[in-house]
Parts: C-alpha cells; structure tokens; sequence
C-alpha cells in the first residue's frame, strides 16, 4: 500500500499550515513582552485549524484504508499466443474482473475506454526484463460484476520459453488518497521462436524480382539439373535444341520443349551455435540472424519442391533430417527456439564428420557460421570431408563493425591505425574466401541483416546452374 499524489499534496498543506502557525508565534514573540513559555502556551487560530486538519486527514485515512478491503474479488486473466516470434510485437491481452455472488447473473464486459463509476485501477503485468511493452501502465475503472478488457503489446527479445506469472493492479481507495497493490497469480507460458515473419515479404519480393530480372523463376533453358515441364509454341531465343520436332510435324506449327529447375533436392544447413555467434549487431545476435535466414530459405526451398534439413552444431547438436513438406518448418522450430549459442568455440570438423555418417546422399549443405583467418585448416578438412557426398555453400557472417570502420572517415592517428587493421583483417577473409573458391566451394561474405537475401540468391543460382 501507498499514498497517492493527493495524500502528499494534503500532507504538505498541513505542514504548510503548522510551519504557518509557528511563523506567526514567532513575530508575536517579537513583538510581546511576555514571557516566551507563557505566549507559546497560548492557542491561535492556526493552531486550532492544523489540529482539525489532522484530525480530518486521518479520518479519511482510515475511511479510504477501509475502503481497500474485500478486494479478494478482483481476478485477472492473460491471453496470449501460445507461440510468439522473436524481435517482433505482439498483442497481449488482459481481463480484469469483478464479481459480487449476488450479481453473477448480471455479469456484463466493457471495454478499458469506459468510465462508468468504480474502482480506479492502475494495470501492469510482471513481463521478463529480456521483454519490451508498449501500452502499459494503464488506468482503468471497475465496477461490481464487470470485466474490462486492456491491450497491450510485447516483444522478446530472447527465444525460448516466455513466462509470465504474474499480474500487479494498484488500486485507488474511495477517496484516492491510498493505493493498494494486488499480485495475481495468472501464470502464461509462450513459446518464443525465431522470426522471419518480419523479413517474410521483403525477402520474397526481393528474391522475386531478381529471379525475374535472371531469369530463374521458369527458365527456359535445357541443361544439366534442369527436368522437363512441359510443351508449348515456339518463341522467339529459344534454340534448336528445344523444339520438338514430332510435336512440330504433329501440329503443324513449331512446338518448343520448357524446362523447370530439377526438384526434389535435399537442403542441408549446417548452423554454428559456438560463441562466435554470441555477437550482437543490433537487438539479435549472429546466431538469431543465422536461424531467422535459415528458416526463410528453408521456406523457399520448400516452395520449389526441395527437401529441407538443419544441423546445429557447436553448442547443442541438433539434427533434423532433410523431409518434404509444410510441416518441415514446424519441425525445425520446435527443434531450435530454445537454443541459445554457447561460450565455447564450435568443432566444425566433428559437425562435417556427423553429418556424412547420419546422411549421405547428395545435397546442398549451406555452412552458416563467422569463420576467420586463423580458422582456414579445421575449415578446408570440414570441406573436403563435406565434399566427398555433397555441394558446399559457406556462408559466413562479419560483423557490422568491420564494414563501418572500412567506410567512415579518419579524423586521427587512432582512426587511421583502426582502419588500417580493418582492411588487414578483410584482405585475410577475402583471402580464405578465395581459397575456398578455387576448392569448389561457394563462399559468401554477408553482413546478418543481408543475410537472408544472400543466401536466397546464392539457392536460386546453383539451382538455376544444376550444379546440385
């Protein structure tokens, strides 16, 4: 319990009276020639009004702490989604309710814009401090078998498990000189997984338009990798190659053969939980961004007819095998929303090694990680473990740091001292990269906000090429 604003806004008219009052006694004393004991015994107006005052005052103290009782009545109800995307709001919605036995068959809702007369409620929610909100604290009046509805919205910031326990009321006494606080239990539990909702149509429209602008979505080309699809009349580029001379005689007019991207190929991405990808650019960390592209090309992949799989390696090793199916992404999810990168370095040649035993048939096996210079010989045997059975694609993650230090400008010695190890430290990626390169591997350095687009693009190039 506690004193509102007005409590204190009385309680500082009662000291300013007393303080008034010992003002006055004190010019009487300088103008009396009385004893001092003898004039301060002496009653004055003010006195006698800071007395009543204080006695008013805690009356009404004690009628509005009397008011406070019988609130056992009030309850309180949390909806929330039982799953929740990760950096991105979402609505939460709170019911505060009222009953009096003798009404419940009169039980009506309101919304939280009604002002009908009852108990003033001040309405928060004991949300996990790795969660932002917008929308709280807000005010609210209930009345007696009455529900009143509050929104509001939430974002975690971690994946995993979200639970809230919890509900905090502060409600205003009769006269609202007191508020009194009441935690409800009301325990919610949401599962927070990574997002690429948010990303979702920027990425599709994005790859959308450069597979238009290539040439990839429906390509007419006969080639390796590439199935047939179906008949249709000649047009204008197509060689000769394409036409279907028996069709052609057939018809009488010249009939050209179409080809679609060979489907039902397996995708394997090959996540790096060490602790390299603790790094945070922005409110996520490298691994966040990894899972968030991983799981959107997944959901292109799929769309083209491919089969999808996901290995996570360096803290918790996880595997979900390469299947078909909307239901692949569930799987994925539920497999990866509570993992958080470990402070260990990654082993990623015990992660090439697991996954030739648990799958051999060819795929794409797309490595998304933070490799470094000084890492070149445990990923060149990786790679060449990998290669054996498979199509590598590295896709490995800077950090945004590197790429503003390359671009801003030199104001000191310092400035120009950080940026010349900057560009010593890229020279030696673009070195590894080059390397890897000339070993058959694609290699792609990304920035994670680019990510997802990255390695959609490189997807739809090796299957527009058939090198899978």
């Amino acid at each position: 319990m506690k004193f509102t604003r007005l409590s204190f806004y009385l309680l500082f008219g009662w000291l300013a009276v007393a303080l008034g009052d010992a003002l006055y006694r004190l010019w009487q004393f300088t103008q009396a020639t009385e004893r001092f004991d003898l004039q301060a015994s002496k009653d004055t107006l003010l006195s006698n009004i800071w007395m009543l005052y204080a006695i008013i005052f805690i009356a009404l103290l004690l009628v509005d702490r009397i008011s406070l009782n019988g609130l056992k009545r009030i309850k309180l109800q949390r909806k929330i989604s039982k799953t929740l995307p990760v950096d991105s709001f979402c609505e939460v919605e709170l019911i505060i309710s009222q009953q009096n036995d003798e009404l419940k068959s009169r039980q009506k809702v309101k919304s939280s814009s009604n002002t009908d007369k009852g108990l003033n409620i001040e309405v928060l929610d004991h949300y996990p401090e790795s969660c932002v909100s917008k929308g709280l604290p807000q005010n609210i009046q209930l009345g007696d078998n009455q529900q009143v509805s509050v929104k509001y919205k939430i974002k975690s910031m971690e994946r995993g498990d979200l639970k809230i326990s919890k509900g905090e009321l502060w409600v205003s006494s009769l006269l609202g000189l007191l508020s009194k606080r009441l935690e409800i239990e009301c325990e919610t539990v949401s599962k927070v997984y990574p997002n690429f909702r948010s990303i979702h149509n920027y990425v599709l429209l994005a790859t959308e338009q450069r597979t238009r602008q290539l040439g990839i979505r429906q390509r007419q080309k006969r080639g390796q990798g590439l199935d047939f699809h179906q008949l249709r009349e000649y047009r204008m580029g197509d060689s000769l190659r394409q036409i279907d001379w028996r069709s052609t005689s057939r018809l009488r007019k010249i009939i050209s053969k179409e080809y679609q991207q060979e489907r039902d190929q397996n995708i394997i991405f090959l996540v790096d939980s060490g602790r390299r990808m603790r790094t945070k650019d922005g409110d996520l960390s490298h691994f966040d961004q990894a899972l968030n592209a991983t799981l959107l090309v997944s959901h292109i992949a799929l769309k083209q007819g491919d089969a999808v799989g996901l290995k996570v390696f360096g803290g918790a090793n996880r595997f979900v095998p390469p299947k078909k199916g909307p239901s692949t992404i569930s799987t994925m999810l539920n497999q990866v929303y509570d993992l958080q990168p470990a402070n260990k370095a990654s082993d990623i040649i015990r992660a090439a090694e697991e996954l030739n035993r648990s799958f051999k048939k060819r795929s794409l096996v797309v490595i998304v990680s933070n490799i470094r210079a000084e890492d070149k010989t445990e990923l060149t045997t990786a790679v060449k473990m990998l290669k054996k059975h498979h199509l590598v694609l590295l896709t490995n993650l800077k950090e945004q740091a590197l790429d503003d230090c390359a671009n801003g400008e030199l104001f000191d010695m310092k400035d120009a001292l950080r940026f010349s190890q900057t560009m010593g430290y890229l020279q030696q990626r673009e070195k590894l990269h080059q390397s890897l390169t000339h070993s058959g591997v694609i290699a792609v350095d990304s920035l994670p906000k680019h990510l997802a687009i990255n390695m959609a693009n490189q997807y739809f190039d090796i299957k527009r090429s058939g090198r899978l």
